[in-house]
């Protein structure tokens, strides 16, 4: 088995796995992300492909797991290599529904670790004729001032602006105005947020939520409530599942996926799907 550990932690966890790493804790081979390099985690993954490395070990978060997915999923090399996460980034809200804990980081390493692999169904967002992969959950609503801006949750609500939207799956569809909606394939976003817990990415269904245009001290007051491992549904809370649908907005928004950074333009227009590709993720038995 030939294994390689990609290692990518936010700031808070870097000294913890730079600590491993140098005491050769580590079984096989590794590398750290460069981040002075935006691309380096892609040219990591293309690495270890052209390696004929069988499980890469991804140290980090949300964005970084969902970086090396899409990398696999371009290269149509999702059957070539089977994942390991160490929770090691910001929130990582895929491994807080799969149950997974840093100090399990050894299992992975091993040949025939304790656990089991995961079949991981993958959501794909795409904005003019661009598609992107997202394997925990995508969105919009948060407009792009704010996230230059960097502002905490609370002034992010106050930042949001209502959208007029139209939503078509199937035979039905739907109109209102918005705040945000979400595309989830894992319940939690924002370090625990979730407003169910049941929706899972071995279900290969994406979970809508839209959340109406209304008082925003109400949405900040259960945006509190959610730090607190309250759910954050509500009976004014449109949902709805499905695994293809498509949404039109009558302004423009700056849809993000797995909380990468949004991109430059915004657009009117969005198409969600589940494709027939897995990807697989050790987790715990």
């Amino acid at each position: 088995m030939k294994i390689f550990h990609l290692l990518n932690p936010s700031r808070k966890n870097a000294a913890k796995v730079r600590s491993l790493a140098e005491a050769r804790h580590l079984s096989a081979p590794w590398a750290w992300v460069a981040r002075e390099h935006p691309e380096h985690t892609e040219t990591l993954v293309e690495w270890a492909l052209n390696e004929g490395v069988q499980r890469l070990v991804v140290w980090g978060g949300d964005g970084t797991i969902h970086r090396v997915v899409e990398v696999l999923w371009k290269r149509k090399a999702l059957s070539k290599m089977e994942l390991a996460l160490v929770p090691a980034g910001t929130c990582n809200d895929l491994a807080r529904r799969m149950g997974l804990r840093f100090e399990e980081w050894m299992s992975w390493q091993a040949d025939e670790p304790q656990g089991r692999r995961a079949s991981m169904a993958l959501g794909v967002l795409t904005t003019g004729g661009r598609a992107n992969v997202f394997v925990n959950n995508a969105g919009f609503g948060r407009p792009k001032a704010s996230f230059d801006r960097k502002d905490p949750p609370w002034r992010t609500i106050f930042s949001f602006s209502p959208i007029p939207v139209l939503a078509r799956w199937g035979s039905g569809e739907l109109r209102g105005v918005y705040y945000m909606g979400l595309f989830c394939l894992g319940p939690y976003f924002s370090g625990g947020l979730h407003f169910e817990p049941e929706p899972s990415p071995e279900r290969g269904e994406i979970r809508t939520y839209l959340i109406p245009a209304r008082s925003k001290p109400r949405l900040a007051a259960r945006l509190l409530a959610g730090r607190f491992g309250y759910p954050l549904a509500d009976s004014k809370i449109t949902v709805f599942s499905s695994g293809h649908f498509s949404l039109t907005t009558e302004v423009p928004v700056w849809p993000q996926v797995d909380g990468e950074p949004p991109a430059e333009s915004g657009v009117t227009a969005m198409e969600v799907s589940v494709p027939s590709e897995k990807w697989s993720l050790w987790v715990p038995s």
